[in-house]
């Protein structure tokens, strides 16, 4: 299987290649070719000048990143350089926006930088509408680089660095943590497990002189350098051809990235990750009046990572598996020579240990990082484009038609071989293991595969087209007309759908501009959907949009600080199947159910058959409708560019399924309705300012986005009006409200409510009982946070110096809460006890714990939503700095290149926070890193 992908990715390198060179091969090129606009501006089923905008959009260009900033992901670049955007998918805080790439919604996981020309985030539904239905949250449009007809280009880029955890966790040592268990079995009632010489000689292994104590008494640290190396590698290479003529122009990348693992120990060290991608941007001149392009790619990651069994992968066992449980290795030295089962064996490592191990425990991480064969993650991706462009002018000056027809293919798979190994558990006498039968057990058995296993396998598929006629025309120069009638379809399957995901659409723009002051657009869509009823199931969406270039008046002509100001007001309601998670919601649902004492069904007992929802043929689009008011302007000689909007969205007619409206016996034909609305409101900002004094340069960029919303409409019905979601943020996080802890048995027993959680004792979590009813319970909830940053900010600074530059951008959010959650802070029963624990209470610790008190029992009073695990989650990230070096042109030249540069960069740099070691530290899978490298870059 991965020599045919290697051979058709062979192939496909040799195809472009081919026709890059046959291209090259052909006539010289003629000045009058056109050049592009770099004020052009993509949006939705075409491109305009940015005097021309009427929606609400921005744009950046990735060419102009990449002089100063070697990030990578679309979606690195993304953070912190948009106005109203909240990460790099959240349009002005409401939800995931559309990304669509080169016309088909797509991952921009596949995707990096270097293929991008720009990238442009269509805010308000005026902009964003073409798509139809999936665009209720706003899109994010990238299109990839062409070829130029004018410059034949080779671009390189090369880097290498390291990759160093942020944070890792601290669990507790064997000792310290059977210390702890034992108190927390004396909490419950309970009598410790661990005595107190077993606990003094698991304290004392690391001061022994000979070293087989640490297998007799086993402290086993998961994220310690006997397992871990303190950084991973990696290292990318990518290469860049363009160029053409006037008949054919090409755009071709390839790139090659290896990243390496923190593994340290056996075959686990040799884990790593491949990916190669090959890009192929193809635009051909066939006559006069038709043009058609080409886009071929292939993406191809594999990864290889310790095999994964039924226990659990390294991250998983290394926030589960107590320290002192076995000892992953057993010396042989220290094994008898005439041990039956050490003569018996068949596997060990180099000659030197037997794995260890328990019944319990058959396979565990650390073995399989030893003895099994790596596991193989394969994962591929191929997309296709094919654009065909006809000028129609012959029929009516300014007339064309457009289409474009996409093909996406992601197949994944694990390739290992399933071999299998023993583990034994030993009986120490003294520091040896003598030759007796029952001093080595053995569990499990060795036994080498000799065949590759082929699992996890899945598939997904996207196929789309859009039809587009057009037309734009000036008359007079002054009058500037264009419209645009399209069709937009696309479907996406993965497997195991039953039924794939379809966005389909009719959409029509109608555009004049006056005399380049008075812009208005009228753009809709006819969406269509296959989860409504079928007489509800096509609705149209209209938006229209002004906008009024105030600074082209005649009475602005005086005003020598402004270079250009535009004021816009877009408007529109957007129908939507978006959010409706399901098909079928508007019929009737039966299922099968098992609680019958008969049954219904010939050879299967005590099933029969239950309605699970009503059925309602009334089910509509869900809606969005918004106004938005904006302000675009650059200054002082274009040294400050500003862009600001004011917005309100309502988010109605959302489906729920009511629960109030219906008495309870009629819970299983509930139907679903269109019922919920959400409100959300709004302002974004964004900066840039530009300044050169002498042979110094500073661009100093700032965005902010401030976006609240309201519940306005919900079925609910509570006794406590505290408890009604309306009138509340759409992200409002409930819970109890901590009031400290139970100190004494006295206290509990003088205290009159009624604990629903649980027995309490000394030491558990104190909560307020909200609506006086003497009852602990879910009804004393309240709103204590909200989930998501009302406030967000990013800061960009670049300073030059002649041929030294260096650059920063951060990103930073106010306002939104967050729980202290999982196994590392939230510990019951027999989990692994972490530093975090140390705070507990205690008899002695009582005025000053910060922890409740331990327990071996299910703590389910004290781990749950409320204010003692709350915490505000304000930061501000430095996401990436680099310092840029321009080598002189005249160097350069005798090098016959026309630019090169290196570069240092890092990213993920530093998080400010009061809870910094919360944010930074990642348990049960593989930890945050910052990153740093060293590269160059050449272009010829």
């Amino acid at each position: 299987m991965k020599i045919r992908y290697f051979k058709v990715l062979t192939l496909l390198s040799l195809m472009i290649l081919c026709i890059t060179g046959e291209i090259q091969a052909q006539e010289t090129l003629k000045k009058d070719s056109p050049i592009v606009n770099r004020d052009a501006v993509n949006i939705a089923f075409g491109k305009v000048e940015r005097r021309d905008l009427v929606g609400s959009t921005s744009s950046i260009n990735a060419e102009d990143i990449a002089k100063y900033d070697n990030t990578q992901l679309v979606s690195d670049a993304l953070l912190g350089r948009v106005p109203g955007l909240l990460g790099y998918n959240n349009v002005r805080g409401i939800g995931s926006a559309l990304f669509i790439v080169d016309g088909l919604p797509r991952d921009i996981s596949t995707l990096t930088l270097a293929e991008v020309e720009q990238i442009t985030v269509l805010k308000d539904i005026n902009a964003s509408i073409l798509y139809g239905s999936a665009a209720a949250n706003g899109v994010v449009l990238i299109t990839t680089k062409r070829g130029d007809a004018k410059k034949t280009q080779m671009k390189f880029n090369l880097y290498s660095g390291i990759s160093v955890p942020k944070a890792l966790p601290k669990y507790l040592s064997s000792s310290d943590y059977m210390t702890l268990y034992n108190e927390a079995r004396a909490n419950d009632g309970l009598a410790a497990l661990y005595s107190k010489e077993t606990i003094e000689n698991y304290r004392s292994q690391n001061k022994r002189l000979y070293p087989n104590y640490k297998y007799i008494y086993p402290d086993v640290d998961y994220y310690s350098s006997e397992y871990l190396k303190s950084y991973k590698p990696f290292s990318k290479a990518t290469a860049e051809f363009s160029g053409g003529n006037k008949t054919a122009t090409y755009y071709s990348n390839m790139g090659w990235e290896q990243v390496g693992s923190l593994f340290d120990f056996g075959r686990a060290k040799d884990s790593k990750q491949n990916r190669f991608n090959i890009r192929g941007n193809i635009d051909l001149k066939i006559n006069s009046f038709i043009k058609s392009s080409l886009d071929a790619v292939a993406v191809i990651k594999n990864t290889s990572s310790p095999a994964a069994t039924s226990i659990g992968d390294y991250w998983a066992n290394a926030k589960t598996l107590q320290p002192n449980l076995f000892a992953p290795l057993i010396p042989i030295s220290q094994i008898n020579p005439k041990n039956a089962m050490l003569l018996a064996h068949k596997r060990d490592i180099d000659g030197m240990y037997l794995l260890g191990g328990t019944q319990s425990y058959l396979t565990n991480a650390i073995a399989n990082g030893y003895e099994l064969p790596l596991n193989q993650n394969v994962q591929n991706t191929f997309s296709f484009n094919n654009k065909i462009d006809f000028d129609l002018s012959s029929i009516a000056k300014g007339l064309a038609f457009h289409t474009n027809l996409s093909f996406d293919y992601y197949t994944t798979y694990d390739e290992y071989i399933s071999d299998q190994y023993s583990v034994y558990s030993p009986t120490w006498t003294g520091d040896t293991i003598s030759a007796a039968s029952t001093a080595l057990t053995k569990y499990g058995n060795d036994k080498k595969a000799t065949t590759q296993t082929i699992s996890g396998s899945s598939y997904e598929r996207r196929l789309g087209f859009q039809g587009i006629l057009d037309y734009n025309r000036t008359f007079n120069d002054v009058h500037k007309v264009g419209g645009t009638l399209l069709a937009f379809a696309n479907i996406y399957k993965r497997m195991g759908d039953y039924q794939g995901n379809k966005n389909t659409n009719l959409g029509l723009r109608l555009n004049y501009s006056y005399d380049n002051k008075y812009m208005v657009d009228f753009s809709g869509a006819y969406v269509n959907s296959v989860k409504l009823p079928s007489k509800s199931r096509r609705a149209f969406s209209p938006s229209l949009g002004l906008a009024w270039m105030i600074s082209s008046e005649d009475f602005m002509s005086s005003v020598e600080a402004i270079d250009y100001l535009k004021l816009r007001l877009t408007g529109g309601i957007l129908n939507s199947d978006n959010g409706i998670s399901g098909y079928y919601y508007y019929l009737n649902r039966w299922d099968y159910n098992s609680s019958y004492s008969w049954s219904e069904i010939q050879g299967t007992p005590d099933q029969g058959v239950v309605s699970e929802y009503g059925d309602n043929d009334d089910l509509k689009f869900e809606k969005r409708k918004e106004l938005n008011f904006g302000i675009e302007g650059s200054f002082f000689n274009q040294k400050l560019y500003l862009e600001t909007n004011v917005f309100t969205s309502l988010y109605y007619n959302q489906i729920t399924m009511p629960q109030t409206m219906y008495p309870s016996f009629y819970t299983d034909f509930m139907p679903y309705k269109n019922y919920d609305d959400n409100a959300y409101r709004g302002a974004e900002l964004g900066l840039t300012y530009t300044e050169k004094l002498g042979d110094f340069q500073i661009a100093l960029g700032a965005n902010a986005l401030y976006s609240t919303s309201e519940v306005m409409k919900k079925d609910e019905v509570y006794a406590d009006s505290y408890r009604y979601r309306k009138g509340k943020p759409v992200d409002a996080m409930f819970g109890l409200v901590a009031d400290g802890f139970f100190m004494s048995n006295e206290e509990i027993a003088n205290d009159e409510t009624f604990q629903t959680f649980g027995t309490v004792k000394p030491g558990d979590i104190k909560y307020v009982d909200q609506n006086g009813d003497k009852i602990i319970d879910e009804n004393d909830e309240v709103q204590i946070g909200r989930s998501q940053a009302p406030f967000s900010y990013g800061l960009n600074l670049r300073l030059t110096y002649k041929n030294i530059s260096l650059f920063a951008i951060g990103t930073g959010r106010i306002g939104a809460d967050s729980y202290i959650s999982g196994d590392y802070y939230w510990v019951d029963q027999d989990d692994k006890y972490s530093e975090y624990v140390l705070g507990r209470w205690t008899e002695a610790t009582k005025e000053t714990a910060t922890y409740p008190r331990l327990t071996t029992l299910a703590g389910s009073n004290n781990f749950r939503n409320s204010t003692f695990w709350l915490y505000k989650d304000n930061y501000f990230t430095l996401q990436r700095a680099q310092i840029t070096y321009e080598f002189p042109q005249t160097f350069v030249k005798k090098l016959r290149m026309q630019g090169l540069s290196c570069f240092l960069d890092g990213s993920n740099l530093l998080t400010i926070s009061k809870h910094r070691e919360i944010k930074d530290l990642r348990i049960g899978s593989e930890p945050y890193y910052r990153s740093f490298s060293l590269g160059v870059k050449t272009t010829f």
